[in-house]
């Protein structure tokens, strides 16, 4: 979590987004800057509101005052960035179950689908939502492949040119395929991802999120 309310702005951390790559480029500005403890780091919207939102109304920020804002990344994307960051050797010794060195996308993202342990628990579609019902919370929504616009909108927002410090790429070579069986389940399971991706594509990069929008 990234609090940047004197530009009128917050930017929730959403992982495998870039979220290093913003922590570094705008811990200069920032007022509040949450960048080790993934909880904290990777604060999600429900979260933030509950118990963030006092601390910058404390300091004379109102909610009104600012947008909360987040990247977003195509779902097939994001689980593929998990499962090449899991294939890190540190991960190999460890008796979690989340080294993915030897296992394939396909199982990995079925494991994903079926909540197996060691998977992937979290959802982007939960990351930006206020409530069991899946209510949107954020102000605004931003494709993260779609770089130019979220990189020029920060750039207004701070007034100055922004130059993006890129940290944290995965180096895998190893090749991500889905079954036609697997890719199904998976769009059945993340619907409310896709409406949300869908609804950012139609924007262009940038949506600007209905209150109360709940994705179906």
């Amino acid at each position: 979590m990234i609090a940047l309310p004197a530009h009128g702005f917050v930017m929730l951390s959403m992982p495998k987004c870039a979220s290093t790559t913003l922590v570094t480029t705008l811990k200069g500005h920032a007022e509040i800057l949450m960048r080790v403890n993934p909880r904290l780091k990777h604060m999600n919207c429900r979260t933030f509101t509950n118990r963030m939102v006092p601390v910058l109304q404390g300091a004379g920020y109102e909610r009104s005052d600012y947008e909360l804002v987040t990247l977003f990344r195509e779902p097939v994307s994001w689980l593929e960035s998990w499962w090449r960051y899991r294939q890190r050797p540190a991960l190999q010794d460890k008796a979690d179950g989340k080294w993915t060195g030897e296992t394939s996308f396909d199982d990995f993202v079925a494991a994903h689908i079926d909540g197996a342990p060691g998977g992937i628990t979290g959802r982007q579609a939960r990351f930006v939502a206020l409530d069991d019902d899946l209510t949107i919370g954020v102000d605004r929504i931003f494709a993260l492949e779609a770089a130019d616009v979220w990189q020029s909108w920060i750039a207004q927002q701070l007034g100055q040119q922004v130059d993006l410090v890129t940290k944290n790429w995965s180096t895998s070579t190893a090749t991500a395929a889905l079954s036609d069986t697997t890719r199904t389940r998976l769009l059945e399971h993340y619907a409310p991802e896709y409406d949300i991706y869908d609804q950012l594509r139609a924007a262009g990069g940038s949506w600007s999120v209905p209150s109360g929008y709940r994705p179906s």
